[in-house]
């Protein structure tokens, strides 16, 4: 099939207008069985065929129906997770005038979108209406290590970096090892999407929603969006995400379950399996009701992707003469409008 030039900034533009016609008013709490809840733990412990397949069975459904699921099982251990929110708390407690010394895009910092984002920013993703949240956020990339990233010094952050650069590896090795599971959900084999993975671009965000009560009836932690990601890996110390449940038609508040991951797919997976996996809107609300508390809350998500020129041509067991795709070959870097080379 003939495919056009793409055009991300159309796409981008596309997706914000669709979002603003989106009802965000009204959303139930799920109940069990709405969101899947998935244990890797055995095929982690033996990697054998027959419980790869077993999961994917489960991850297959999970990203033809909801888009959404938790991941249990997966091996990082509680202590680590917990270790991280207190360093996330530890950083967000320290004066705004502080974290402005690494402030996103600031003039003179080389590498954009890292370091401190402050509350109401128009960005990420880019709205008309600030988003009430504040994060750090860091990214690897092929060319990109941990030093082109903004940091505090020690003496002002003591432990952050070290924390921060810590989970940073370990929800790439998680996601790698996911990988398979992904594969074998579409059949096709099981190192398929390793090629694509050699040097992953990655981000990690480490989120404050501050209390806010009342909130405005069209304020949002974080704006109704979907991810451009393959992935995305969250995790958060209280309940606050809000996705569209497809099976539903509705706004669902998502459950917080001990320990796990909340997986969504991305546009970019969405694209790659022709439509067979979702990509679902969702949102970080800001209702005290929802949150189930008027005290801060924190979240920490990893939006995973392939290497930025990977060309991600359709799955072949996702297009057929029956079946044409309807995207084009892409990579990251086309599908953000980045020339190469920049």
């Amino acid at each position: 099939m003939t495919h056009g030039a793409f055009d991300a900034e159309a796409k981008e533009a596309a997706l914000r207008a669709e979002s603003e016609t989106w009802d965000t008013t009204a959303p139930q709490d799920a109940v069990d069985g709405d969101i899947p809840v998935i244990d890797v733990s055995a095929y982690f412990s033996t990697g054998s065929s027959a419980d790869r397949e077993f999961v994917a069975a489960q991850l297959r459904d999970a990203c033809e129906t909801v888009g959404f699921w938790q991941l249990i099982g997966h091996g990082i251990d509680g202590d680590d997770i917990a270790a991280t929110f207190d360093a996330v708390r530890r950083f967000h407690g320290l004066p705004t005038a502080v974290k402005d010394e690494i402030r996103m895009d600031r003039e003179g910092w080389p590498l954009g979108g890292v370091g401190y984002m402050p509350v109401g920013e128009r960005k990420l993703p880019r709205r008309a209406q600030g988003n009430l949240n504040e994060a750090f956020i860091m990214k690897s990339d092929r060319g990109i290590d941990s030093d082109d990233n903004q940091w505090l010094s020690e003496e002002r952050a003591p432990g952050f970096r070290r924390t921060a650069e810590r989970f940073g590896q370990q929800l790439e090795q998680l996601a790698r090892r996911l990988l398979p599971l992904y594969a074998t959900a579409l059949g096709v084999d099981d190192d398929f999407f390793a090629p694509a993975f050699e040097r992953p671009f990655w981000r990690l965000r480490m989120t404050h929603y501050p209390a806010v009560a009342p909130p405005a009836r069209d304020a949002f932690g974080i704006a109704p969006h979907v991810d451009t990601t393959f992935f995305t890996l969250l995790l958060q110390d209280a309940p606050g995400l809000t996705i569209y449940h497809t099976p539903k038609d509705r706004w669902i508040n998502v459950p917080l379950v001990d320990g796990a991951f909340v997986v969504n797919s991305g546009e970019l997976l969405r694209q790659w399996t022709n439509d067979r996996f979702l990509s679902v809107r969702h949102f970080a609300n800001v209702d005290a009701a929802a949150v189930e508390s008027t005290s801060s809350r924190y979240s920490i998500p990893f939006f995973f992707n392939a290497t930025r020129d990977y060309p991600m041509e359709c799955v072949p067991t996702c297009c057929g003469p029956d079946n044409p795709s309807k995207y084009p070959t892409i990579s990251y870097n086309e599908s953000q409008g980045v020339v190469q080379g920049e």
